[in-house]
């Protein structure tokens, strides 16, 4: 199953459904409705036994986040307020469509685990920076003391490049 989001394509053979999920158009049988309330991530991966939730990010000055590579304190301060602005919006997007699917669960649908996938056009350093900060807010992995499940068993932070090699099965390319 084919599906397209911010320039890429996606292909997930083995999907039961796959779908973008941060639809605008209102007449679009996805379109969650609640845009003016809450965020979504692209695409949302329905697999025999598991979810995907996807966002993609195609920077076109991938190097305003690369913080480290900043010559003047200015920088590196600008430059670290957008990766941190990034890291929010990446929190939100997961938060929200887990809440809103949640929500729209039907009765007797079974409840699996949610795999959040980030697709980035950053530099494999950035990657690993935004990768370690995201899997610590949501958390990933682990249950509150009196959650039953937690809210991701997985969060993975990726360019085109790695996705492809992470997911051989899954291909990514731009169109």
């Amino acid at each position: 199953m084919k599906v397209r989001a911010d320039g890429f394509e996606f292909d997930f053979p083995d999907a039961l459904e796959a779908f973008v999920f941060d639809e605008k158009d209102k007449t679009h049988p996805r379109f969650h409705g609640l845009s003016h309330a809450m965020k979504a991530v692209d695409l949302v991966v329905e697999l025999p036994g598991d979810t995907l939730f996807i966002e993609v990010k195609d920077f076109h000055a991938p190097d305003d986040y690369n913080f480290k590579a900043a010559v003047t304190d200015d920088q590196r301060s600008e430059r670290r307020q957008r990766l941190n602005h990034l890291h929010d919006v990446l929190v939100h997007k997961f938060r929200d469509t887990w809440l809103y699917r949640w929500s729209e669960r039907a009765a007797g649908t079974p409840d699996k685990p949610v795999r959040y996938l980030c697709v980035l056009t950053l530099d494999n350093g950035l990657l690993g920076t935004v990768r370690k900060e995201l899997r610590r807010a949501l958390p990933v992995g682990s249950a509150g003391p009196r959650w039953q499940r937690e809210l991701a068993t997985a969060c993975e932070v990726l360019n085109p490049q790695r996705w492809n090699s992470a997911f051989p099965g899954w291909p990514l390319n731009r169109y």
